[in-house]
């Protein structure tokens, strides 16, 4: 076995690390739930076995020497690798076939989760681990992050084209009006204008404006203001089948309330997003075979889904 004898212990360098990136022993004491006396002792313990100063100590605040602007990357980035390292055992485990998935919570409750047993009776030694991914739509940057959580793909809502990953459509996005079934009366439907301004439209809080741009791809004129507001899909679905007011939802997510009859199809007037919905793949996961299967499955599945 190698010897390290000159790697002095982890807890001085993460002492260390913590006290350089915040500036302070307290700090560092507070994120890493010990005394800023610990912390203190820890660093020097650290200096007096490298034999130099690391810090200059002007009282609480403090400043690295250029001993310790020297040696602060290289261990910041060798801390990083090790919960990497340890995240990724966690995460996927060892001598089992794991496949960690993640996706928008509606998306994954909606159509993902229906259809995961058709992909587990196909690869029944592949064991699938939903995470759920948040996007908030009023953000200028909409891009992914799979590796925070250490993800083999995921299922998320774009345009397809992000840095890092591998997208695949599968899914477009139809938006359609939908209300409680006898929740608008049959008259009613024929006024488009008059439907949407008489009754609340419920409103998803990251697409503030998607009721405009239905209205405007569909010559409809808009008037009143918006209902109440929902953060999530799911949320907004279980609002319209409470009869709290006409929504509009991806066609997609809907498929089981339309089916049980718990929510009704109000307008032919419908709105196909600018987005997609895409399977996402880290560049360092395009070619693991658990990824290649999911992905060789789902291409499948949302062909079929397509076509029916």
């Amino acid at each position: 076995m190698a010897l390290r004898p000159t790697t002095p212990p982890l807890n001085a360098l993460r002492a260390f690390e913590a006290a350089a990136r915040l500036g302070s022993f307290a700090r560092a004491a507070d994120e890493l739930s010990v005394t800023a006396g610990a912390i203190s002792q820890q660093v020097a313990n650290l200096e007096a076995s490298l034999g130099m100063a690391l810090f200059d100590r002007n009282g609480p605040k403090l400043s690295l020497r250029e001993a310790g602007r020297a040696y602060l990357p290289s261990l910041r980035h060798a801390l990083d690798e090790i919960e990497a390292a340890t995240l990724n055992l966690v995460t996927h485990g060892a001598g089992e076939r794991r496949l960690v998935i993640g996706a928008l919570h509606t998306l994954a409750s909606s159509w993902l989760i229906p259809r995961l047993n058709r992909f587990q009776n196909d690869h029944p030694d592949i064991r699938p681990v939903i995470e759920t991914l948040s996007l908030n739509f009023a953000t200028p940057d909409r891009s992914p992050d799979l590796g925070a959580k250490q993800l083999d793909v995921g299922l998320y809502f774009g345009d397809g084209r992000w840095a890092g990953v591998r997208s695949d459509k599968i899914l477009d996005e139809i938006q359609v009006v939908v209300a409680k079934p006898g929740y608008v009366g049959a008259a009613e439907k024929a006024d488009l204008s008059g439907l949407v301004s008489n009754h609340p439209r419920l409103v998803h809080t990251t697409r503030p404006k998607a009721w405009h741009s239905w209205a405007q791809a569909n010559g409809v004129t808009v008037a009143g203001s918006p209902g109440p507001g929902f953060e999530h899909f799911f949320m907004l679905i279980e609002a319209a089948k409470a009869g709290m007011g006409i929504a509009l939802l991806p066609r997609v997510l809907i498929e089981g309330q339309l089916a049980d009859g718990s929510l009704e199809i109000i307008s032919d007037a419908s709105l196909k997003s600018p987005g997609a919905y895409y399977l996402i793949t880290p560049e360092n996961r395009i070619d693991v075979p658990e990824v290649t299967a999911f992905r060789d499955w789902i291409l499948r599945e949302s062909s079929v889904s397509v076509d029916t």
